[in-house]
């Protein structure tokens, strides 16, 4: 983890590198290592997100946070 990048891009010390991407693109990134925001959407536009996400051991399961965030719930 780059926390010191990180803390010298939040206090504006560092600025953060842009990527240009058309719409229709696809980017895959690592998120939870790396610090990013979007554009927000205009209008009656819908932003498609997928997760990819696995586990290295056997049952790991989502915490409940999670499970409402990607599910919209726990059942």
């Amino acid at each position: 983890m780059n926390y010191t990048g990180v803390s010298q891009v939040l206090s504006g010390e560092m600025e953060g590198q842009a990527t240009s991407v058309d719409a229709g693109d696809l980017m895959l990134f690592r998120g939870r290592d790396a610090l990013h925001r979007v554009t927000p959407t205009l209008g009656e536009t819908t932003r498609m997100l997928v997760v990819l996400a696995y586990n290295a051991e056997a049952n790991v399961a989502l915490s409940e946070p999670a499970r409402m965030t990607f599910f919209g719930r726990l059942e």
